[in-house]
């Protein structure tokens, strides 16, 4: 119990920065370290994170109240990923790493796949 309510928290959250970044995506870009771009660059830093924040939500969200681990791996993998791509953009680039973001992401990450876990084993 304690672990889909903690998951519907992260959803919530995810959810909430989605829409941040459609009513205000100059705080929204700001609280991520960066400045938003002018341009196409602003068409695209504003959806891509919109949908970015609103899938890993709603996939956390549908996966607690459902409780189906299934909808769990599209937050994993988003999450996840953003904490991978970040780390290799470190190494790779030599661009400054957003360390508070890496830890959430792992975090999040971690848990949401023990809580599909738990689920996955409750349902076999």
């Amino acid at each position: 119990m304690v672990a889909r309510i903690i998951t519907c928290l992260i959803g919530a959250f995810l959810l909430l920065q989605s829409f941040q970044w459609i009513i205000d995506p100059v705080s929204a870009a700001g609280g991520l370290g960066m400045t938003l771009v002018e341009g196409v660059g602003k068409n695209t830093q504003i959806g891509d994170f919109t949908s970015f924040f609103f899938s890993a939500g709603l996939f956390a969200l549908i996966g607690a109240v459902k409780q189906q681990h299934q909808w769990l791996y599209g937050s994993i993998c988003l999450l996840g990923g953003a904490a991978i791509f970040r780390s290799l953009s470190v190494v790779l680039h030599g661009s400054e790493p957003l360390i508070s973001a890496i830890i959430f992401e792992v975090l999040m990450s971690l848990f949401l796949a023990l809580y599909a876990y738990i689920l996955r084993k409750e349902t076999i």
